[in-house]
C-alpha cells in the first residue's frame, strides 16, 4: 500500500508558518497558537490527543493538564510545575507537545465497516474481498466544552487505491484524482454533523488513515438580501391573498352547502310526494278497472233487457193477432203477465245498476277512492303546487350559486342537477293538469250516468205502473170474459204505446254501450298515466340519488375548502413576521460563518487569555494487512522536527 505523508507535513508547515511573535509575560500566559493532534482507531474511537503549541522567542509561559511535555524544536530545559508549563527560547518560533489524558473532543467520530452486507471491524476487514460499504458519521459530542462544533469547519478527506477498489460510489463527496488513488472529500459546516457512506468493490482491501481538519471559518461573506426579502416579502403578500380568497371561499360554500341540504330536503320531499303519486295512480287505474267492469256487466243485462222487451212486444203482438169475438184464453193472459213481470224486474236491475254507476262515478268518488286507497289527491295537487314553488325558488338559488363556483366539474354537475329540477317542474305540472283533465272528464261522465239513472229511475216507475196495469187488466179479463172487445182495443193501444217503450229500450241500451265504450278509453288513459306515473317515480327515483350523491359531494368539497381555509390561515399564521425570522437566521448564519471579532478559545486551558488560533487534526488508524516483523537491530537515532511530527500520528517509525 503506498504512503502519502508529504502532504501531511505541508499542512503542519501551513499552520506553523503564520504563529506571530509575542511580548513576553512574567505570569500571564504567552501568545501562542494551538494544533490539537487527535489519533483514533479505525471505528473513529479517539486513542490520543496531543497539542503541539507554537511560541515567538523569548520567556514562555503556558498552562495545560498534560501529562508529559516536550520540546519540538530544541533542546533547551522545559518546566512542568502542575498545569503551568514554562521555557526559554531564542528560535524564532518555538514547539512544544503535550499529551493530554482523558479529554472530551468537539465530536464523536464513528467510521463502520461492511462487506457483503456483513459488519466488520476495522482490524478484520484488512485484506478482505468483495462490495464494500463504508459508513462515516461525524456528530457533536455533547460532553465538550466550548463552541468548537459550532464555529469550526471541517474537511474529512479519505484516499482509495484504484488499484483495489473499483466501482466508487460516494454521492455526498468532492472526488478528485491523485495519481492513481481517488481522494473523497467531504467538507462539514459549522453546528452541522456528517453522516455518509462509501461503496466500493475491493480486492485485498486496504486504505490509508481518514484525515480530518478543523479550523475556525472566517469568510468575511457580505451578502445582499435585500432581493432575498424582497421575494419574501412577496411571498408574504401571495400567502395573505390566498388566505383572504381560501376565506371567503369557505363563507361561499358553507352558503352552497346549506342551499344544497335544502335541495336534496326539497327533493326528498318531492320524491315522497312522487311515490304517493304513484300509488294513487295504481289506486285509480283499479277503481277504474271496477267501474269499467260494472259498465260491462250493465251493459251485459242490456242484452236480457232488449230481449224480454222484444218478447212482451212479440207476445203484445200475439194476443192481438189472437184476439176475436172470443175470449183470449187463460194461458195468453199467463204469457203476457210473466213477460210483464220479467220487463219489470230487467228495468229495475238496470235502475240498480245505473244507481250503482250513479253513486260511484265522479271526481268526488274518484277522490273518495284514493282516500281510501291513503291518496289525498285535493293534498297532492297542494303539494305538488308547493313543490314547484320550493323548486323553482331552489333553481333560483342554485343558479345564483352556480356563478361562485370555480371548479368545472363541480358546476357541471350543477348544472345537470338543475336542468333535473325544471324537468322535475314539468312533470309535476303536467300531473296537476292531468289531476285536473281527469277530474274534469269525470265529472262530464257522472253527468251522463246521472242522467240515464234519472231516466232510468223514471222507466222504472212508469213500467211499475204499466206491469200495475197489466196485472189489472189480466184480473179484469177473467172477470170480464165478455168485454172482449174493449180489451182488442186496449190490447191495440197496449201494443202501440208498447212499441214505443221497445224502441226506447234499444235506445237506452244503446246509450249503455256507448258509455262503456267511452269508459274502456278512461280505462286505456288512466292505464296510460299509470305508466307515465312509473316513469315518473324512476326518474324521482334517480334525482332523489343524484341530489343525495349532489349533496354528498357538496358537502365533501365543502369540507376540503374548509381545510383548505384551516390550512392557508395556519400557513400565513406561520409565515407572518418570516421577513423578520430569516432576517435574522440569516445574521445567525452570517455570524457564525463570518469573520465576527470575537475571542478564540483555548481548546487546553482556559487559563491561556492571548490564543491566535486553535486547528484540529485528526487521523483514524490505517487498514493495512500484517507486514513482516520490524528488525529490532537498527540503531537508534536522532528524530529530526518532522520526524518528531509524523510520529505523532504513527507515521514515521
Amino acid at each position: 500500500m503506498k504512503r502519502h505523508t508529504r502532504w501531511i507535513a505541508a499542512s503542519l508547515a501551513v499552520a506553523m508558518a503564520f504563529a506571530p511573535a509575542c511580548a513576553f509575560a512574567s505570569e500571564a500566559a504567552s501568545e501562542k497558537e494551538e494544533v490539537i493532534y487527535i489519533t483514533t482507531d479505525g471505528g473513529g474511537n479517539t486513542t490520543s490527543v496531543n497539542a503541539v503549541n507554537i511560541f515567538g522567542s523569548g520567556d514562555v509561559v503556558d498552562y495545560g493538564d498534560y501529562s508529559d511535555v516536550k520540546l519540538l524544536t530544541s533542546t533547551e530545559k522545559i518546566t512542568q510545575n502542575g498545569d503551568k508549563i514554562t521555557f526559554r527560547t531564542d528560535d524564532k518560533k518555538a514547539y512544544y507537545q503535550g499529551a493530554m489524558e482523558q479529554v472530551e473532543t468537539p465530536w464523536d467520530i464513528s467510521v463502520r465497516y461492511y462487506l457483503d452486507g456483513k459488519e466488520y471491524e476495522a482490524s478484520e476487514i484488512a485484506g478482505k474481498s468483495g462490495k464494500l460499504e463504508i459508513h462515516l458519521s461525524i456528530k457533536e459530542n455533547t460532553a465538550c466544552k466550548g463552541d468548537f462544533y459550532d464555529r469550526y469547519v471541517l474537511q474529512a478527506s479519505l484516499t482509495l487505491d484504484t488499484e483495489i477498489c473499483e466501482n466508487i460510489g460516494a454521492p455526498d463527496a468532492t472526488i478528485a484524482n491523485v495519481g492513481s488513488d481517488k481522494q473523497l472529500t467531504y467538507t462539514v459546516l459549522p453546528g452541522k454533523g456528517l453522516a455518509t457512506s462509501i461503496k466500493a468493490d475491493v480486492k485485498d482491501f486496504e486504505m490509508e488513515s481518514i484525515s480530518i481538519n478543523g479550523i475556525r471559518l472566517n469568510l468575511n461573506i457580505e451578502i445582499d438580501d435585500a432581493e432575498l426579502m424582497k421575494q419574501v416579502r412577496a411571498l408574504m403578500d401571495a400567502t395573505k391573498k390566498l388566505n383572504d380568497g381560501a376565506a371567503k371561499l369557505d363563507a361561499n360554500s358553507n352558503t352552497l352547502k346549506t342551499e344544497s341540504g335544502r335541495l336534496d330536503s326539497g327533493i326528498s320531499s318531492v320524491h315522497d310526494g312522487v311515490v304517493n303519486l304513484d300509488n294513487g295512480v295504481v289506486a285509480l287505474e283499479q277503481g277504474v278497472s271496477s267501474v269499467q267492469g260494472a259498465l260491462n256487466s250493465l251493459n251485459e243485462k242490456s242484452d236480457d233487457l232488449t230481449g224480454s222487451s222484444a218478447q212482451i212486444k212479440a207476445a203484445l203482438e200475439t194476443i192481438q193477432k189472437s184476439l176475436s169475438p172470443v175470449a183470449a184464453s187463460a194461458g195468453q193472459l199467463k204469457e203476457l203477465t210473466s213477460a210483464s213481470g220479467s220487463i219489470k224486474k230487467g228495468i229495475s236491475d238496470l235502475y240498480d245498476c245505473a244507481a250503482a254507476l250513479h253513486q260511484n262515478l265522479g271526481a268526488a268518488q274518484y277522490k273518495a277512492v284514493m282516500a281510501q286507497k291513503g291518496l289525498d289527491i285535493d293534498a297532492l295537487q297542494a303539494g305538488n303546487t308547493q313543490a314547484i314553488k320550493d323548486l323553482s325558488a331552489q333553481i333560483s338559488s342554485l343558479r345564483s350559486t352556480l356563478s361562485s363556483i370555480t371548479d368545472q366539474k363541480q358546476k357541471a354537475e350543477l348544472e345537470a342537477q338543475i336542468a333535473a329540477l325544471e324537468k322535475t317542474v314539468k312533470l309535476l305540472s303536467g300531473n296537476n293538469a292531468a289531476i285536473d283533465g281527469t277530474e274534469s272528464y269525470l265529472d262530464n261522465l257522472a253527468g251522463g250516468a246521472n242522467s240515464l239513472y234519472v231516466n232510468l229511475g223514471t222507466l222504472k216507475a212508469q213500467y211499475e205502473r204499466f206491469d200495475a196495469e197489466i196485472a189489472e187488466l189480466v184480473k179484469t179479463l177473467d172477470e170480464m170474459p165478455a168485454q172482449l172487445t174493449a180489451l182488442s182495443k186496449g190490447i191495440d193501444q197496449l201494443v202501440t204505446n208498447y212499441a214505443l217503450l221497445d224502441t226506447g229500450i234499444n235506445e237506452y241500451t244503446g246509450g249503455v254501450t256507448q258509455v262503456a265504450l267511452g269508459y274502456a278509453k278512461i280505462v286505456d288513459g288512466v292505464s296510460s298515466l299509470t305508466k307515465g306515473s312509473e316513469k315518473l317515480l324512476s326518474g324521482s327515483d334517480a334525482l332523489h340519488d343524484g341530489a343525495g350523491k349532489l349533496a354528498g359531494g357538496i358537502a365533501a368539497y365543502c369540507d376540503g375548502v374548509s381545510s383548505l381555509n384551516d390550512g392557508t390561515k395556519e400557513l400565513y399564521d406561520e409565515t407572518s413576521g418570516m421577513d423578520k425570522k430569516i432576517q435574522e437566521e440569516i445574521e445567525e448564519i452570517l455570524g457564525n460563518i463570518g469573520g465576527e471579532e470575537t475571542e478564540t478559545v483555548s481548546f487546553v486551558s482556559e487559563k491561556n487569555t492571548k490564543v491566535d488560533s486553535v486547528q484540529f487534526v485528526i487521523k483514524t488508524e490505517a487498514i493495512e494487512k500484517a507486514e513482516a516483523p520490524a528488525d529490532d537491530s537498527k540503531e537508534e537515532t536522532t528524530l529530526t522536527f518532522w520526524q518528531k511530527l509524523l510520529s505523532l500520528f504513527g507515521l514515521y517509525q
